[in-house]
């Protein structure tokens, strides 16, 4: 092989190297945005949905931990907080969860600690929906008898 040959040669091969390079690269990138597309689009919500379940449910037990706070003088009340079912309380979650966030868990915790039952009455009068007040006051009048 003469010399112009092996120059030829060596800069392709080089060439051809750098190429594949860039390539492998490239394709590792691609790969890498996939992946973390598909993490945000399918896993993270239901992460969220997972901690925020959580977060309903611990509220909810404080919420019946702290029965007299939120009853105040209403006996009736703590009582009914105590003597719910585990399905109904899994609606009582349900109903936090759908409204929970940072500022709602903030406000709410706040009207507990303070045995403020006017204030959650006015929280969950501008907050919630018909059919959740509904739902409610069918427990309220369940147990409340």
């Amino acid at each position: 092989m003469s010399k112009n040959n092996r120059n030829k040669a060596y800069k392709n091969g080089a060439k051809g190297q750098k190429n594949s390079r860039f390539g492998r690269l490239m394709m590792s990138l691609v790969i890498l945005g996939v992946v973390v597309l598909l993490f945000i689009n399918f896993a993270l919500p239901m992460l969220k949905g997972s901690v925020k379940k959580a977060a309903a449910e611990k509220t909810v037990d404080i919420l019946t931990e702290n029965a007299v706070k939120v009853a105040g003088e209403d006996s009736q009340v703590a009582q009914i907080l105590e003597n719910m079912s585990e399905e109904d309380k899994e609606v009582v979650t349900e109903i936090v969860e759908n409204h929970m966030d940072a500022e709602s868990v903030t406000e709410v915790m706040g009207y507990v600690s303070e045995g403020d039952k006017d204030g959650l009455m006015r929280y969950a009068a501008e907050n919630l929906t018909p059919e959740e007040i509904a739902k409610l006051a069918e427990m309220y009048g369940k147990y409340g008898e």
